[in-house]
């Protein structure tokens, strides 16, 4: 075997840049989203401490990209209600993160402590 042929064999399994952080968007659940954004957020200041823009704005897109399919959901009427109020809340998230990531968590830890929250979706099990 070459070695051109397994460096092309490797390079084939790698995922391409825009597929890198594709596996992280998860939000099924409330803990699950929450999870996500902490993950992204984790990789985002990396990124941005190293000086890595091109990654930067993949983790962003993967942010942009979480928001609008929670909104497609979240509008879908086929879809249970008390599943597009999850789906709603969690399209909050990401548009929160999105504008200030910075503040993010800090108005997270607020925002499930809200009475509408917690009416919402504490007597619920997440």
């Amino acid at each position: 075997m070459s070695g051109q042929t397994k460096s092309a064999r490797d390079a084939a399994r790698e995922p391409r840049p825009e597929e890198e952080l594709e596996h992280l968007l998860r939000f099924s659940t409330l803990d699950e989203a929450e999870a996500t954004l902490r993950r992204l957020d984790g990789l985002l200041r990396d990124s941005r401490t190293v000086g890595d823009a091109a990654r930067a704005e993949r983790i962003l897109e993967i942010g942009r990209k979480g928001r609008r399919r929670a909104q497609m959901i979240a509008g879908n009427r086929r879809v249970a209600a008390e599943k597009r109020a999850e789906k709603e809340e969690i399209r909050q998230w990401f548009r929160v993160w999105l504008e200030t990531p910075e503040a993010f968590f800090d108005w997270l830890e607020l925002r499930k402590r809200s009475p509408e929250f917690v009416e919402k979706f504490e007597k619920s099990d997440r």
